[in-house]
């Protein structure tokens, strides 16, 4: 049951027919592993802990930097040279004191995500490197939690969500990577608009929730942004035989 306090805190979004008091007592359950407090995961973490999430754990091992001031917008000027996750549950911990918030402090890998895993609903990608985006598929699947994935680069963006064992994977689509392209590191940063991933990761917030819902998602497709020319388009995906969710 909501208390009163959650009722008037979240009353805009019981308002709507696809929420009501049912879905924000949902909502207030749903735990979620953050893989990365970035560019994605600053708006995905600001999203989700003001919905009212019951509980949002992040694995990062960056320190915030000036250059990240125009995407990260969790951090400020401030904070330059202090962990990441640690000014994420200050600032997370101010907006909505009703949400649990876990931080490590660690360089996403294997362990790192298979020890936090336990007891979470889903698992959301907000890396940058394809690397962990493949890593965070495969442990999706292997422990049949439900995900989110996203890219984003320069204008454009990409997000499909995962339902192990009964929707196609990230690697479904995207198959014909080659182990080497995949640990091979970028010389150069990729180009990022600040806004790209505030959008990307925005949606991938609003995936987790209409996901915990019942509600129409993104499994089975992957929606590419083009904030160019402002155009979205979906497209139908299938799960791949050979592929390590069939």
């Amino acid at each position: 049951m909501l208390t009163e306090e959650q009722k008037i805190r979240y009353s805009r979004q019981i308002l709507s027919p696809s929420f009501g008091e049912k879905g924000q007592e949902i909502i207030s359950k749903v735990k979620v592993l953050q893989i990365g407090a970035g560019g994605l995961g600053s708006p995905f973490s600001l999203y989700l802990v003001a919905s009212g999430i019951g509980e949002l754990t992040i694995i990062d091992n960056d320190v915030v930097s000036i250059s990240n001031l125009q995407r990260q917008i969790l951090y400020n000027e401030t904070q330059i040279g202090r962990n990441k996750v640690e000014m994420a549950k200050d600032v997370l911990s101010k907006l909505n004191h009703n949400v649990k918030i876990n931080i490590f402090k660690e360089h996403v890998d294997d362990n790192s995500i298979k020890k936090h895993l336990r007891n979470h609903d889903f698992i959301v990608d907000c890396s940058d490197n394809l690397r962990t985006k493949f890593l965070v598929n495969q442990v999706a699947v292997d422990y049949n939690i439900r995900c989110v994935i996203s890219g984003i680069k320069d204008f454009f963006g990409q997000i499909m969500t995962i339902n192990p064992k009964k929707s196609a994977c990230y690697q479904c689509v995207f198959s014909k990577l080659e182990d080497n392209e995949i640990e091979k590191p970028s010389s150069t940063p990729l180009p990022v608009i600040g806004i790209t991933p505030g959008i990307l990761g925005t949606m991938e917030a609003l995936e987790v929730i209409k996901t915990a819902l019942g509600l129409p998602n993104l499994e089975n497709k992957l929606l590419m942004v083009n904030l160019l020319e402002i155009s979205f388009n979906v497209i139908d995906v299938a799960r791949a035989s050979s592929c390590i969710c069939s």
